[in-house]
């Protein structure tokens, strides 16, 4: 989930008396010895370490299938995941290294929360070594740039309850708007990357002047983007504002009759990064995987398990979901300041009428 909850950038802002600026602090440690290290080195240095622990989002069921892909190729370096929740990956990191205990090697998530670890300096800079270039109008902070997959935000419905209701088939999300709707779809209030792609998208206040008008129709809400889905397979309610491309592309595959989604013309995206973190005691290790993670090999491993988007044009990606051709990228800010991301949340809360 992408939301993050507000108390945990006030946290991490309160651990480190940073004012949210985007820019890293200068507390972030910078071992470069292992960076120049070909390939071949760095492997044999990270299975001397013999292990590292990675903090990730994403899903359980996807993170040893990946891992088993990582393994076949590094056998002897073991990888100790924890899966956190999007809001709970930052306090985490912080409380941790205020305490001098530092856990985490490598971390991956969303970039809101990428970008609060980033801003109090919880990070360390590394550049991958097959890196694929950024897409075009984003950019990130040099050493930062590491993405794991692209995640895109879709309009998804339940066709079956849409006939039976007699409802109009929405193609965007100002048909949500329509009285029709009224009450028949969810939406997470905490879905900033989705709202600040709007932002980006058609400007903040057409974006505000549609999320006002989605929430006089009383949606459901939610706070995660997989509930939703499996609401509107349910069909209680009928649709989702703010689904996920990648899952509602995979649970149509399943049984299109329960879900269809729709792609925006300026499609709302956004970026997962991976990074190295601060101290990291298994620094080799951490390189290796992050090296991994984004290579061809890594991200079409990570596609096949989770059908999530590569930014590399060398891995094939669900054609349903991403092709910007037909379907522009609407990019989020993907270092996006505290303060920003406080305010975005709090004007979405508002103007959808949310608790």
């Amino acid at each position: 989930m992408l939301a993050l909850l507000s108390t945990s950038l006030v946290l991490v802002l309160a651990a480190c008396g940073n004012g949210g600026g985007s820019a890293p602090t200068q507390a972030a440690a910078k071992d470069t010895s292992l960076d120049s290290l070909s390939t071949a080195d760095l492997a044999a240095q990270a299975a001397k370490e013999g292990t590292l622990t990675w903090y990730t989002t994403f899903a359980d069921e996807d993170v040893q299938p990946i891992l088993a892909a990582f393994h076949k190729k590094y056998p002897n370096v073991g990888v100790k995941p924890l899966r956190l929740s999007a809001d709970k990956i930052p306090p985490r990191v912080i409380t941790e290294q205020r305490g001098k205990q530092f856990t985490a090697d490598i971390v991956s998530g969303d970039s809101p929360q990428l970008a609060q670890l980033l801003q109090v300096g919880a990070l360390q800079p590394y550049t991958p070594k097959d890196q694929s270039p950024l897409p075009s109008g984003l950019s990130l902070p040099a050493g930062y740039e590491g993405i794991v997959y692209v995640v895109t935000t879709v309009l998804a419905y339940n066709p079956e309850i849409v006939k039976q209701k007699n409802m109009p088939v929405p193609t965007g999300w100002p048909d949500l708007t329509n009285p029709a709707w009224k009450g028949q779809f969810s939406i997470d209030p905490g879905a900033v990357n989705w709202y600040d792609s709007l932002v980006h998208g058609m400007g903040h206040d057409q974006a505000l002047s549609l999320l006002k008008a989605l929430g006089a129709n009383k949606p459901v809400f939610v706070e995660s983007h997989t509930q939703a889905l499996t609401q509107v397979q349910a069909g209680e309610p009928a649709g989702a504002a703010t689904a996920y491309g990648y899952k509602a592309s995979s649970l149509k595959k399943k049984n299109a009759k329960t879900v269809e989604f729709v792609n925006a013309t300026q499609l709302p995206a956004s970026l997962n990064l991976i990074d190295v973190v601060k101290n990291a005691p298994h620094p080799a290790a951490a390189r290796l995987f992050e090296d991994w993670m984004v290579s061809q090999e890594g991200q079409q491993a990570v596609v096949d398990v989770t059908n999530h988007t590569s930014i590399r044009p060398d891995v094939k990606n669900d054609a349903a979901v991403w092709d910007p051709s037909k379907w522009t990228p609407a990019w989020g800010e993907p270092n996006l300041p505290a303060k920003t991301y406080n305010d975005e949340l709090n004007e979405m809360k508002t103007a959808l009428q949310a608790p």
